[in-house]
């Protein structure tokens, strides 16, 4: 499934919003990545799925606020480059920003400028009597105006306004290769009128049926461009009962709809919604088809050659009294494969599970000590190790505990949840950036996402024959 957002229709071109939001985090400016991000939270709650959107939103200004988005260590100023829908799932919108929003779709001025027309002395009746659309649009913009800061028209204007937009609305509009700039040429509605003002008059009116048809109808023939921006829709007082409306009839009103099913997609791979076999076997397979010639390369013959044998439990527990309490979802894994493959840079080496376990002894995990020192507050902290689950350019694999997680965070005067903790993996030529996930099943989702997207894209592995590496735990 994939998103289409229309960036400029004029020309035609469509921006593509992938459904993977590892495809966002992994952008090298954060400020983008967040905003793609957000494109997407605004499109669930276009389609109502409010849930699904303040999921990615929330985790978003965790993200964000934690300044962990990006492995560099940059970080972000949320007051700087956060859109203004993030805003609204945590404060109130200042009803005076409400209103310029309002006063900007009523100005009469405008219409003179780009239109070439002047107010009609009496707009009530001028609108019953015209079929011109600039001039239907005038009247409307001129029974709903009003001056003083914060108010809005009464009630009988509010309803002249909208049963002439209705009228304007009702007309053929014109074709959009016939549109143009200066006041000669001809204008689309949506030019002419913003339909959020008449969305916006419709709620205040209690026509709610009214505002969900005419946002539909905005939708169908103009998308998000003359005045639709799907942001400036969103800070519509009342909006989200009209969203209701407008999602009983899915793309028929809606062509951005994402139904509940696309949008649980994005979150697929939830353990709520998928185990450990299921995310492993999809792991394997990915790879399998992703990178055939890699896989075949290190011997495999089948998919699932990819993963190792599970764990007993006996090598789970002597494992445990080596480093310590392994994390809870770690040794779920372990019980359905002991790790899996990888390459030089396939899946950074792998996993080679509990094999070769140790704490770290030698320095390797200098760079995590550096990236969460803050999180971690002084605390002495005993970093797990793994090996690589093959040959590769020198990748190592760390855990931090849940115990010493929690209580660095609890020092730092930071939230925990029981049972949290930190995965990385990092290589000495990185330098002292390093790829961290917020568990081991972090990780193998963030593989899993790799090459799923891989196969729908249709993008074609990168390899070259390594005659000298040979598969094997390293």
């Amino acid at each position: 499934m994939s998103v289409q957002l229309v960036d400029q229709w004029e020309n035609g071109n469509y921006t593509t919003h992938k459904r993977l939001i590892k495809y966002y985090i992994d952008k090298e400016d954060p400020s983008d990545a967040v905003d793609g991000i957000l494109h997407l939270s605004e499109l669930l709650i276009l389609s109502n799925q409010l849930i699904e959107a303040h999921l990615i939103a929330s985790a978003v200004y965790r993200l964000v606020n934690d300044g962990r988005f990006a492995d560099t260590g940059d970080s972000l100023d949320s007051r700087t480059y956060l859109p203004i829908t993030l805003d609204i799932f945590w404060t109130s919108w200042i009803s005076g920003q409400q209103w310029d929003k309002y006063r900007e779709c009523t100005r009469t001025g405008w219409m003179l400028e780009h239109v070439g027309l002047a107010e009609p002395e009496s707009p009530s009746s001028t609108w019953r009597e015209t079929d011109d659309p600039a001039m239907l649009a005038m009247c409307v913009r001129l029974l709903a105006k009003t001056t003083t800061p914060g108010t809005y028209p009464p009630a009988h204007l509010a309803r002249e306004a909208l049963e002439a937009a209705q009228k304007l609305y009702a007309k053929p509009d014109t074709p959009k290769e016939e549109c143009g700039w200066g006041p000669e040429k001809p204008k689309r509605q949506s030019y002419l009128l913003y339909r959020r003002l008449i969305v916006d008059l419709a709620i205040r009116l209690g026509e709610l049926q009214s505002a969900a048809d005419i946002l539909g109808q905005g939708l169908r023939q103009d998308s998000f461009t003359n005045g639709g921006e799907l942001r400036d829709f969103l800070l519509v007082p009342g909006i989200y009962n009209v969203l209701l409306l407008l999602a009983l009839s899915e793309k028929e009103s809606n062509h951005f709809f994402i139904s509940k099913e696309d949008a649980v997609v994005m979150w697929a791979l939830h353990p709520s919604k998928v185990g450990w076999k299921e995310l492993l076997d999809r792991l394997a397979e990915g790879a399998w088809r992703a990178h055939p010639k890699k896989c075949q390369g290190m011997g495999m013959k089948h998919a699932m050659d990819l993963l190792y044998e599970p764990a007993t439990e006996e090598e789970i527990a002597a494992a445990e009294d080596k480093v310590g309490e392994l994390p809870a979802d770690f040794k779920e894994m372990l019980r359905v494969a002991n790790g899996f493959k990888g390459g030089w840079h396939f899946f950074a080496g792998g996993i080679a599970g509990i094999q070769s376990i140790t704490t770290d002894e030698g320095g390797n995990a200098e760079s995590g000590y550096l990236h969460y020192d803050e999180d971690l507050a002084g605390i002495k902290c005993e970093i797990i190790q793994l090996q690589a689950g093959t040959i590769c350019d020198s990748y190592r694999h760390f855990i931090i505990p849940p115990r010493y997680w929690k209580e660095g965070r609890m020092k730092a005067g930071k939230e925990v949840k029981d049972g949290e903790y930190q995965y990385w993996h990092w290589a000495f030529w990185e330098g002292s950036g390093i790829f961290h996930w917020e568990s081991a099943r972090d990780l193998v989702c963030s593989c899993g996402e790799e090459v799923e997207e891989m196969i729908e894209m249709g993008i074609e592995e990168d390899w070259e024959s390594c005659s000298d590496l040979d598969s094997g735990a390293s």
